[in-house]
């Protein structure tokens, strides 16, 4: 019986082991998936990273859940909070946060978990507690037996939460206006993980655009341009960008992005930026400029190229004063086919040539290519002169004032709107200009409709 009982004892013992042992693989597993997901998210593998997290967070949750008195599960709180405040949970973050506070633990847990507590703080909004907190953590030290030189103290932080505390407390210092202390807390960052300096990078440029610091706006995107792994967060970079446009103007914005075309980034990454500056250089009056950097974008491949062939047809097709030249944005657009924006624009020149050919024998035709022109194709100047074409050749039309009024509204020149001003009062009668008047304008919707109904049977011939 004796035998039995021992037998028993061992295999309950052989049987807690393994369970623990099982346990610590898992803890081991979550920490290097934790490690590789900070990796993805800072190279901009978003996807990857994502599911890394969430893993992490089921597998650490499990744990915990499973031997909450565990001795590692001071470790798996910390762990799980980290994930769920990389996925945006802040709620659960902080609860696992607070119940690792509630074990007690020793000073360099206590500092971590600070740190962490203290970014659930700045994202829900109590920026003091969250300095308060960082302080904290970052003045913690441990004593530490040296036989060289005695008894001594040494930082309780060290390894990830003590690059994320500098990134955290430059943050809060840059929103406080403490320049200096803030760009410090930002370069030890970058100095303790190389791999952070496009993300503190980002943090340079946020606050020299909120603070509104041009000098420094510009000395934080010359440093993201500066460094190859930045090009992930070209998404970023361009928002800001175009926050900087809003508050100083696109000469400014564009001069920013100057250093663009001698970036290190990837290709595609440096294209979007550049196609940006030109947009800028356009709206400044550098055509000539922007339309240089465009037209070399497009002569690459991918998304940037598509976007660059789609600005550069859009200023030609703006500017276009007869047919040919929006015809010949075929060759231009054609490399890019397969994107669909630029299919879509390949589509509306078919259908305009279509149209255009109809109204040899039926001019409602020319009316609905200037429709084309104007809506999908932005060819104000064209389209203008096919509304008049139409205005010509079917003066006795009850669409023939639609058409000229639509033609004033593509005109910019006054004296040009005065001529089609003095054409529709041969019409004083005509719904439509009655409404353009403000006033009562029976019969409107009965041609409007009627209007369609042709219009639809012409597309359809």
């Amino acid at each position: 019986m004796r035998t039995g009982l021992s037998l028993r004892a061992v295999l309950l013992t052989l049987v807690a082991s393994t369970m623990g042992c099982a346990y610590h693989n898992v803890m081991r597993n979550a920490g290097a998936l934790y490690v590789q997901a900070e990796a993805d998210r800072r190279a901009g593998r978003d996807t990857r990273a994502h599911a890394a997290y969430v893993d992490v967070a089921r597998k650490t949750g499990e744990a915990v859940r499973g031997r909450p008195g565990a001795d590692w599960a001071d470790e798996a709180l910390l762990l799980y909070a980290r994930a769920q405040l990389r996925l945006g949970d802040y709620g659960a973050a902080e609860g696992a946060l607070e119940e690792a506070l509630r074990r007690d633990p020793d000073p360099v847990r206590r500092a971590e978990i600070d740190v962490y507590r203290a970014v659930v703080d700045e994202v829900t909004g109590d920026r003091a507690r969250a300095m308060e907190l960082v302080n904290t953590a970052l003045q913690t030290v441990i004593p530490v037996a040296d036989y060289r030189i005695g008894p001594r103290v040494t930082p309780a932080l060290r390894g990830e939460a003590l690059v994320d505390a500098h990134l955290l407390r430059g943050r809060l210092l840059l929103r406080q206006g403490r320049v200096e202390p803030g760009w410090w807390d930002l370069d030890r960052a970058v100095e303790l993980e190389p791999r952070t300096r496009a993300e503190a990078g980002v943090e340079r440029l946020r606050w020299g655009v909120q603070s509104e610091s041009r000098e420094r706006t510009g000395l934080a995107i010359n440093g993201l341009l500066a460094d190859p792994r930045a090009n992930v967060r070209v998404d970023t970079v361009s928002v800001l960008v175009s926050q900087a446009h809003t508050l100083w103007g696109p000469a400014t914005a564009a001069d920013l992005l100057a250093a663009v075309d001698s970036s290190d980034w990837d290709r595609g990454a440096r294209g979007r930026l550049s196609l940006q500056r030109a947009q800028y250089l356009d709206e400044a009056g550098d055509a000539v400029s922007a339309a240089e950097i465009a037209t070399d974008v497009s002569r690459g491949l991918g998304q940037s190229a598509a976007s660059a062939r789609l600005l550069v047809a859009e200023w030609r097709a703006a500017r276009a004063r007869d047919l040919e030249e929006v015809y010949s944005l075929r060759a231009l657009l054609l490399p890019s086919a397969a994107d669909p924006l630029v299919a879509e624009r390949l589509s509306a020149i078919d259908e305009l040539e279509i149209l255009v050919g109809f109204g040899l024998d039926e001019p409602l035709g020319w009316f609905a290519a200037a429709e084309v022109a104007r809506d999908r194709l932005a060819a104000p100047v064209l389209a203008r002169g096919l509304f008049l074409a139409y205005g010509d050749q079917a003066s006795s039309e009850p669409w023939a004032p639609k058409a000229l009024l639509a033609a004033l509204d593509a005109t910019s020149d006054e004296g040009d709107r005065a001529w089609i001003r003095g054409r529709l009062e041969a019409y004083p009668d005509s719904p439509y200009v009655l409404a353009a008047h403000g006033g009562t304008a029976a019969g409107f919707a009965q041609l409007e409709e009627e209007l369609d109904v042709r219009l639809r049977e012409l597309i359809r011939e």
